[in-house]
């Protein structure tokens, strides 16, 4: 798949997608390598970051479109001659000599004819009046380079720093202007560097602690590195929630520079219900003060559950969008977010797969439920959803997982993707569900569950780079699972909606069945219930009488024997 992902206003500033790869994350390790650029010239990644150098790399493929356009600004370039290795060809003798930079095509399909700009899959020569090591990778070490570095689309651009941690460089700083060579140098002030004997850091790595949770105590994961030029023995790491210390840990060990250890073994909590900051601190490196605090602490954040949960969620997204009381955990921007077309209705939540990167994952939490009192309980919700690719579909996951411990560990009650997920087929365009054909009903049994005091439930979207995924009246009910209309009870109609006072509820039964009506509110409260006795195949009409209900949105249960069809209604008197 190469389709464009939009990244910023400017049209220019445009990625080109490849696989289904993340990224990787701010303060992960670089996996060390050693290649060779297109002169036959072996360059060791560690070698350089053990003198100190911070590298960047570029990763384009000779194809891509966006990656000629930001070659063309020649920044690169600037940057080489700047502040690369002095002695090096087109490097400035007064350059600061402290970063080295590489391009590499990391599309092992292409050949040396396209990097020259002579082959039949390129945007031109990129060779040309390029003085910086250019690597051109073939086919197997594209693969281990690309999965090492988890490359999802052209270009990427990473910094390296000293202490091995990786960050992606942004093309834009602003969502319209190319970065200038001035504000790429820049970002290396962030990096560390081995100046004095002793000198301790905590790293920031925002692949830990991603969605840390419980009913009372975490076990964060932090990473302590050396950039002394004396070997890391000891340190003293305190863990402070929301300002108070609640760990000391006395590590020792044995660091040379710039390696670092990762440490997992303490746990820190909360009494107060909702989210805290832990802040780990690292001092006292080989028995002395450190002589540099800015790169002493880093931060995480957890979530705090109560121990009993309250009602059941039910949700139709029509009068003030996400509630305040749900948690969004991002994985990168955009994440889940209100939608301005919905089932019957205007509004529902959306994942904007269409400009979300690959294998990006964000998450929609509800509070917590108690199903205390329940013997059946039942999660329906309505999905929209196509992909963009029709020859080879992709596949973009929507999964339901629900957690018993407060967070700890979660577990699929549904899953899919791609074409078991779709409602429509695919198109190229951005999908947005334009009729309630679009929409396919979803019920799940939850009667496992039932009993429980506490249970959360998330939504958990999975970006394989496709089209738009929408979800919209999710209903958590003390009813058993729904079906579909058509296998008991099919032409349902509620007349009219909204009502005032009164309705008329119409359905067509497939065989003589035992029928009850019960209407729930959006706090998942019964506010009626009538039993209306074994009823014959047919069609069959209720006279519901709303007149002692509020105005609002509620969901209509029709319970056929041991199943149940749910129906959204509003009353607007």
């Amino acid at each position: 798949m190469k389709k464009i992902l939009q990244a910023f206003v400017a049209v220019t500033l445009t990625f080109s997608a490849i696989e289904s790869k993340a990224q990787l994350a701010t303060g992960s390790i670089a996996p060390d390598w050693t290649l060779s650029d297109i002169n036959n010239v072996s360059y060791n990644l560690y070698s350089y970051l053990d003198s100190g150098i911070t590298v960047y790399i570029d990763v384009s493929a000779t194809w891509c479109s966006p990656c000629w356009g930001f070659h063309n600004t020649g920044l690169w370039d600037s940057l080489w001659e700047e502040h690369g290795p002095i002695g090096s060809i087109g490097v400035n003798p007064s350059s600061t000599n402290d970063v080295m930079v590489f391009f590499i095509e990391g599309d092992g399909t292409t050949n040396s004819a396209d990097l020259h700009g002579t082959g039949s899959n390129t945007q031109g020569d990129w060779v040309t009046g390029v003085n910086l090591p250019i690597i051109d990778l073939a086919s197997s070490a594209a693969i281990t380079f690309n999965a090492d570095y988890q490359i999802g689309y052209f270009p990427t651009l990473y910094k390296i720093c000293p202490d091995r941690s990786v960050t992606e460089v942004p093309r834009s700083l602003d969502g319209v202007n190319y970065i200038t060579p001035t504000e790429l140098y820049a970002t290396k002030a962030s990096c560390a560097v081995a100046a004095v004997s002793v000198d301790a850091e905590m790293i920031t790595s925002l692949g830990y602690n991603t969605s840390l949770a419980s009913c009372d105590s975490v076990a964060p994961t932090f990473r302590l590195g050396n950039v002394g030029t004396s070997p890391l023995i000891s340190a003293t790491i305190t863990l402070a929630v929301d300002g108070t210390v609640q760990k000391t840990i006395y590590w020792t060990g044995n660091l040379a520079t710039y390696e670092s250890e990762t440490i997992n073994t303490a746990t820190v909590g909360s009494s107060v219900l909702g989210t805290h900051t832990i802040t780990a601190t690292i001092s006292i490196p080989n028995g002395i003060s450190d002589p540099t605090s800015s790169n002493n602490s880093t931060t995480a954040s957890f979530i705090i559950y109560p121990a009993v949960g309250g009602p059941y969620v039910s949700e139709s997204f029509e009068t003030a969008g996400i509630p305040s009381s749900w948690t969004i955990t991002a994985g990168g921007s955009p994440t889940w977010q209100d939608a301005t077309a919905g089932f019957g209705s205007s509004n529902s939540v959306k994942l904007n797969f269409f400009s979300i990167s690959a294998d990006q994952v964000d998450i929609l939490t509800f509070p917590p439920m108690s199903f205390a009192v329940s013997t059946a309980a039942s999660l329906s919700f309505d999905v929209a959803y196509c992909g963009y690719t029709a020859s080879a579909p992709e596949n973009d996951k929507l999964e339901v997982q629900y957690s018993s411990d407060c967070g700890t560990s979660w577990t699929n009650v549904y899953s899919k993707a791609g074409n078991t997920l779709k409602t429509k087929v695919p198109q190229t365009t951005s999908f947005t569900p334009s009729s309630n054909s679009q929409w396919r009903h979803e019920s799940i049994n939850l009667n496992a569950y039932a009993g429980q005091s506490s249970i959360l439930f998330r939504f958990k979207g999975t970006s394989d780079y496709g089209n738009n995924l929408y979800v919209d009246n999710i209903n958590f009910s003390q009813f058993g699972v729904g079906i579909q209309e058509n296998q008991l009870v099919n032409n349902i109609n509620v007349y009219p909606n909204p009502m005032t006072n009164n309705a008329v509820v119409d359905f067509s039964l497939a065989i003589a069945n035992t029928v009850s009506i019960i209407m729930v509110n959006t706090l998942g409260e019964v506010v009626l219930y009538e039993n209306l006795g074994k009823m014959s195949a047919g069609i069959q009409n209720y006279s519901l009488d709303a007149a002692s209900l509020s105005n609002g949105l509620y969901f209509l249960n029709i319970k056929i024997g041991n199943t149940t069809v749910t129906k959204k209604v509003a009353i607007n008197k």
